[in-house]
């Protein structure tokens, strides 16, 4: 029920952002180990402000996880096909008897294909650092480190 709940109010947001914006889909995949799709919408949350929802599967310490996350992602540098941004949001991971909720800080840069007749298509690098808790009577894990290398497909 919680997980219907969470899906309504993120199709809600995705919905609301989309009537106006550009969306993108994206894959990224670095350290931790693991492969992120992830479903984003320009200016979502304000003018600069995009909203970028994932769903990943990750690989650590010989355990393999499911997450979801959210991220909330500020354009802070544009010229031309260049774009630098900031931005973190919460996530939620679930393994092998175990659930984590995290919160991470984001830095990250998008090359745009443009100038080559590919202007839908963009490669990014992304830098994150965080932390979680475990929900599940464990440990809290402070601070958590990630890097990304992801393609995004505009449309």
């Amino acid at each position: 029920m919680r997980h219907t709940r969470l899906a309504l109010v993120l199709s809600a947001l995705l919905l609301i952002g989309a009537a106006s914006a550009q969306n993108w889909f994206g894959v990224r995949s670095g350290y931790p180990l693991g492969a992120t799709l992830h479903y984003g919408v320009s200016n979502a949350l304000s003018r600069g402000a995009d909203l970028r929802i994932s769903g990943r599967l990750v690989s650590s310490g010989g355990n393999v996880s499911f997450g979801v996350g959210a991220d909330a992602m500020l354009n802070v540098f544009a010229d031309g096909p260049v774009t630098a941004y900031v931005g973190g949001g919460p996530s939620l991971e679930f393994g092998s008897n175990r659930a984590e909720l995290g919160v991470q800080g984001l830095v990250g840069g998008q090359f745009r294909f443009a100038q080559v007749g590919l202007a839908p298509l963009g490669v990014f690098l992304e830098g994150s650092v965080g932390g979680s808790i475990s929900l599940s009577g464990g440990t809290a894990r402070i601070p958590t480190f990630g890097a990304a290398l992801g393609f995004n497909w505009y449309f």
